[in-house]
C-alpha cells in the first residue's frame, strides 16, 4: 500500500511540475508575441519616415560601413531607410559569390518583404525598393581565370565562375524592372591574405562587371535598374591590396573607420553622379 501511495505522490508532483513548466512557457510565448506585435507596429511608424526602403545584404565590413562610416545616417538624408541583413538569417548568412544565385532564387520574395530580424517582415503591400548586396573580402582572392562559360554555383574562385554569376543574375534583375539592384564589389585584402596575381584578377573582374556586363545588360534589357559600386577600387592601392591607411592591422582585411568613412563619401558621390536617387531636399 505504501508503495502505491509513494507512486501516486511522485506522479502528482511530476504532474504539477509539468503544469508549472507549461504555464510558464505559454506565458512567455504570449509575452514574446506581444513584444513582436509591438515591435512590428513601431517599425511601421518608423518606416513611414522614408520614401524608399533599401535592403543591404552584408557581413562585418558592411556593418562597420553602416555604423563607423555613417552610411546608414547618410542614406537617411536621402529619405532611404536601411534594412540590414547579415549573419543569422537565411538571406544574410552566406555571401560568397557562389551563394548569390540560390539566394536570389530561394529567398527573393523574402528579400522584398524583409524589415528587421529573420522573423519580422513588412505587413501589407510594403516592399523594399532597393536591394544592395556585397560579398565578403575573401572573394577578392581569385585564384585563376577559369574556363568559360564558368559555373555560378562552383565554390572555386575564378573569373569565369564569377562572370557566370552575373550572367544568371541578370535574368532576375530583368524580371523585376521596378526594383533597383546595387552590387557592391568585394573589398580588397591585406597583402598577407592574397597574392598580387589574385588581387589583380579581382580588379579585372570588377572592371568587367561595372563596364562590360552592365553595358551589355542595358543593351539587351533596357531598364537601368542595375548599378555597381566599386568598393574595391575605393579601398585598394595601386597593387590592388587594401590601402595601408585603411588597415586595422597587417593581418586584418576589415577596413578601419577611415576606410568606412571614405567609402560613404564615395558612395554618396556615386549616387549623385548617376542620379540614382536624390536627397529629400532636392525632390
Amino acid at each position: 500500500m505504501r508503495i502505491i501511495i509513494w507512486i501516486l505522490a511522485i506522479s502528482i508532483i511530476f504532474n504539477l511540475i509539468g503544469l508549472a513548466i507549461t504555464y510558464r512557457y505559454l506565458k512567455t510565448k504570449r509575452h514574446l508575441g506581444g513584444v513582436t506585435q509591438s515591435l512590428i507596429q513601431n517599425r511601421v511608424e518608423y518606416n513611414k519616415q522614408f520614401r524608399k526602403q533599401l535592403l543591404f545584404i552584408h557581413h562585418s565590413v558592411g556593418k562597420n560601413w553602416l555604423n563607423e562610416g555613417g552610411l546608414q545616417d547618410s542614406l537617411a538624408g536621402f529619405g532611404v531607410g536601411v534594412h540590414s541583413v547579415t549573419y543569422g538569417s537565411d538571406i544574410g548568412q552566406d555571401t560568397d559569390m557562389s551563394d548569390w544565385i540560390s539566394k536570389f532564387n530561394d529567398y527573393f520574395e523574402k528579400m522584398l518583404k524583409y524589415d528587421i530580424r529573420p522573423d519580422i517582415l513588412y505587413p501589407g503591400d510594403m516592399e523594399n525598393d532597393i536591394i544592395m548586396f556585397k560579398p565578403c573580402f575573401p572573394n577578392s582572392d581569385i585564384g585563376a581565370d577559369g574556363v568559360p562559360p564558368g559555373n555560378p554555383l562552383e565554390i572555386d574562385r575564378t573569373i569565369w565562375n564569377y562572370k557566370s554569376v552575373f550572367e544568371n543574375l541578370g535574368e532576375r534583375f530583368l524580371k523585376t524592372p521596378r526594383k533597383l539592384f546595387i552590387y557592391v564589389t568585394a573589398p580588397p585584402l591585406v597583402p598577407g591574405e592574397t597574392s598580387a596575381e589574385n588581387a589583380g584578377r579581382a580588379r579585372e573582374f570588377n572592371n568587367w562587371v561595372k563596364s562590360d556586363f552592365m553595358t551589355d545588360y542595358r543593351k539587351r534589357t533596357g531598364p537601368e535598374n542595375f548599378w555597381v559600386f566599386d568598393l574595391f577600387d575605393v579601398l585598394a592601392d595601386s597593387s590592388n591590396y587594401l590601402k595601408s591607411e585603411y588597415r586595422r592591422s597587417d593581418t586584418n582585411s576589415h577596413p578601419n573607420a577611415d576606410g568606412s568613412r571614405e567609402a560613404t563619401s564615395r558612395f554618396l558621390q556615386f549616387l549623385s553622379e548617376n542620379e540614382i536617387f536624390k536627397p529629400e531636399s532636392e525632390q
